[in-house]
């Protein structure tokens, strides 16, 4: 498997894991609304109550006040991306074998092995990208932790970072400074 295979498949792991995230951000989002979330509550008055006929028969527009005053001004930020996201991953799952209806990011993932170089390191690219978008909107860093006391086997410096989505073999270790990437396994070992 080539750097480029293994980049994609870091990138789907990393991507798979902050989609997740944004999906339970967005429930909870939901939930909080449908059970009344009370950190926004706003305080309705009506300059009409009880004259009715001062205003030609209309009812008091109290109500519609407290319709738009419940009412999202813009759509939760964790489910619009979710979902820009997802726009985007389907049309390039869809020209991938699998089952259909499966998961746009399972999809890739599972294809990567089979794509030629230059095709995973253009998903690679794609994939990244949208993760980064998905982390900025949960305000959260790269799935990586830092491995010390390791050596990059290309450039030598000790800026290497271990992924930390998706299952344990297919984790990747990645050199923050010349980009370098390697199985796991074939930097550190069985050890964790």
């Amino acid at each position: 498997m080539t750097p480029h295979h293994l980049h994609a498949l870091a990138a789907a792991w990393s991507l798979q894991a902050a989609l997740a995230q944004l999906e339970q951000r967005a429930k909870d989002a939901i939930a909080n609304a449908v059970h009344g979330d009370r950190d926004g509550d706003v305080p309705l008055h009506s300059p009409a109550w009880g004259r009715r006929t001062a205003l030609g028969g209309h009812g008091d527009p109290t109500a519609n006040h407290a319709l738009g005053a419940w009412a999202p001004r813009r759509p939760d930020p964790y489910a619009a991306a979710l979902g820009d996201i997802l726009r985007e991953l389907d049309p390039i799952a869809g020209l991938l074998p699998g089952a259909p209806g499966m998961d746009p990011v399972t999809r890739i993932r599972l294809a990567v092995p089979q794509m030629s170089a230059l095709a995973a390191e253009r998903t690679a690219q794609a994939l990244r990208r949208l993760d980064e978008s998905a982390r900025r909107t949960l305000r959260t860093g790269p799935a990586r932790t830092p491995l010390a006391g390791h050596a990059c086997p290309t450039c030598g410096q000790r800026r290497l970072e271990v992924t930390t989505a998706g299952p344990e073999p297919d984790r990747a270790v990645v050199c923050a400074a010349c980009d370098g990437i390697w199985p796991r396994a074939a930097v550190v070992g069985g050890a964790r």
